[in-house]
């Protein structure tokens, strides 16, 4: 509860919230924030949009984020591990070395993205609008990537 309270306290004051106005993380917008060293798991945050953002070394473990936007993000080092990141769009963002480990990821819209150094482990990746995206898998075993609509997509695994 305190990492939570510490992130609050930040998107306050970068953001100009009242504290009234944080009860949780749905439908908000957060922007221009670098959020660093902390614990997030369990975070829900249904119908926010989160813009110029940069996460790094963030544990996102078991994170609902369903119908959210991302866009000009940055996540470095950021563990999604069980995560559900169905319906969310990506934009102009960069993932670089981030775990997805038996996360799902279904019905999103990946538009100008780079994954490098990614782990795909157990993800469910399927049913999700890509263009213009790059893909540097370190490890995709037991996953199910299909189904997919892509236009100009990269792929690469190791």
């Amino acid at each position: 509860m305190k990492n939570i309270f510490n992130l609050y306290s930040s998107i306050k004051d970068q953001n100009d919230y009242k504290i009234d106005d944080l009860p949780n993380f749905n439908e908000i917008d957060i922007k221009n924030l670098i959020i660093s060293d902390i614990n997030l798991d369990d975070l829900i945050s249904v119908k926010s949009e989160y813009s110029n953002i940069e996460f790094n070394n963030i544990s996102l473990y078991s994170a609902y984020f369903v119908q959210t936007s991302f866009e000009e993000c940055i996540f470095q080092n950021v563990d999604f591990t069980k995560s559900n990141l169905n319906n969310t769009i990506f934009k102009s963002c960069s993932f670089i070395s981030c775990s997805f480990a038996s996360a799902e990821i279904m019905g999103a819209k990946i538009t100008n993205c780079n994954f490098k150094k990614c782990k795909f482990t157990n993800i469910i990746f399927s049913e999700n609008k890509i263009s213009n995206t790059q893909f540097e898998i370190t490890d995709k075993s037991f996953s199910s990537i299909d189904n997919n609509i892509e236009e100009n997509v990269t792929w690469s695994f190791d």
